[in-house]
């Protein structure tokens, strides 16, 4: 399971990030992190924890090889 700041960093690597409407009313004082874009807020990601497009791995792997390569 990815960790929330994961979600946040694949959320901007990734390319079928599709953002939630928001049905509500939004606030200004909404938490730190409802700020940023993050895979919850996808219209991919399930209610079981998942990205229904599989890309959550695959995101995470290739940042990975990223920083690899950085070193």
């Amino acid at each position: 399971m990815a960790s929330k700041e994961q979600l946040r960093k694949i959320a901007l690597y990734c390319d079928s990030y599709s953002p939630r409407e928001n049905s509500g009313l939004t606030s200004e004082s909404g938490s730190y992190e409802d700020k940023f874009e993050n895979c919850t807020k996808c219209n991919h990601y399930t209610d079981e924890g998942r990205c229904e497009l599989d890309l959550i791995d695959k995101i995470l792997s290739a940042m990975a090889m990223e920083q690899d390569l950085k070193s």
